[in-house]
């Protein structure tokens, strides 16, 4: 039965850990020999994300704003019905 204890060196797991990361990003799209590109690519996935969540803010906001208008203007003209107003 052959030994299957190996011990590997701080190095060697270094190497080891330094291919499998790299590989994992190459396969993710992610390109590893120019790391201020993907920096630039995170930096406009950030801006991209951050300006939807303003779009979709304001959208509520605009929303609440219009069924209010609604709502009030529905009031108004009950209350001037019911006063016999035209």
């Amino acid at each position: 039965m052959p030994n299957t204890n190996t011990t590997l060196t701080a190095r060697e797991v270094e190497e080891i850990v330094q291919r499998t990361v790299e590989q994992t990003l190459i396969r993710l799209g992610v390109q590893v020999d120019d790391p201020l590109e993907v920096q630039k690519d995170l930096q406009h996935l950030r801006e991209w994300r951050e300006s939807m969540e303003q779009v979709r803010r304001k959208s509520f906001l605009t929303a609440v704003t219009v069924i209010t208008t609604g709502l009030l203007g529905a009031l108004w003209v009950g209350i001037k019905s019911y006063m016999g107003g035209q």
